[in-house]
């Protein structure tokens, strides 16, 4: 082994319920904010939190560093978020928001392998551990075994809560748990959960059907499967329900499907931006 994976940059805290909202309002006010001295009283949080509320604002694509201004300023997503839904009460914010921490590969690698490569459906924490640690070790990365173990521990509580039929309306609950991407049953027992067309909006699905085309105007519906960071793995989406909003698009014109001779190909008729998928989306709710 010869890379060692950088992990904990969290402080072993996932996000707190009104984190985000607040470095983005103290963000978008003070560039400076997080040089500070007084940010405990700012965000009234202790030390550790407060490192860990930066690392999330990173990791989630809501703030981004600017050396003009010494400082850090809103991304495009978090300006957007800061328009639209300051208070990051719509799951489409939240699955956004769980977009970005899942293709972090430098900041939440962790996330992002559980997502991409971790096929169980039904898993124990030690069970993850063991898939964790095989996948490290096939990449040649190097890592500390109690520290993916508190990673993974806070991995599971980003998305499940100890509740088993409701999600618990409290600050130490992650909000991510409203997204049901991962339900916990009973003891140490957990499993991917596949989400309702009700509870996953569309144009999130077109959103990262798009970052996934990149600047091509076309992609096979199995790239949509099978690759990294594809829609299928981040959302936990399987065929029969990709194919649902794939057809969804295809009734609106947003893409042309050609499903014949087996060529299942993908034709992007529109491009919203992101601000745009913000303004449908909002409108709609209207």
């Amino acid at each position: 082994m010869n890379n060692k994976v950088k992990l904990k940059g969290h402080e072993s805290f996932t996000i707190r319920e009104g984190w985000l909202t607040k470095g983005i309002f103290e963000i978008s006010k003070n560039p400076k904010l997080f040089s500070e001295k007084n940010l405990t009283d700012i965000f009234g949080i202790g030390t550790n939190m407060v490192k860990s509320l930066k690392f999330w604002l990173i990791v989630s694509n809501l703030i981004t560093e600017d050396k003009q201004k010494n400082g850090y300023v809103l991304t495009e997503l978090g300006q957007a978020i800061k328009d639209f839904d300051p208070y990051m009460e719509d799951l489409f914010t939240l699955y956004l928001v769980h977009i970005q921490i899942t293709q972090s590969t430098d900041r939440a690698l962790i996330w992002n392998l559980f997502f991409n490569y971790c096929n169980m459906k039904t898993f124990s924490k030690s069970d993850l551990l063991v898939r964790m640690e095989y996948i490290l070790e096939s990449r040649n990365l190097e890592y500390n075994e109690k520290i993916l173990n508190d990673e993974l521990s806070a991995l599971l509580k980003t998305y499940s809560s100890e509740q088993k039929d409701e999600t618990p309306e409290d600050n130490f609950t992650c909000p991510l748990v409203d997204l049901k991407l991962i339900k916990k049953l009973e003891k140490d027992t957990y499993q991917k959960e596949k989400p309702s067309m009700s509870n996953l909006d569309p144009y999130i699905v077109y959103y990262l059907l798009l970052k996934q085309a990149n600047k091509s105007d076309s992609i096979n519906i199995e790239e949509l499967i099978r690759e990294d960071n594809s829609v299928s793995k981040l959302l936990n989406l399987d065929k029969i329900l990709l194919n649902e909003y794939l057809d969804f698009f295809k009734r609106i014109g947003l893409i042309t499907l050609n499903r014949t001779a087996g060529l299942n190909m993908i034709y992007i008729n529109k491009r919203y931006t992101l601000q745009e998928i913000f303004k449908i989306h909002f409108k709609e709710e209207q």
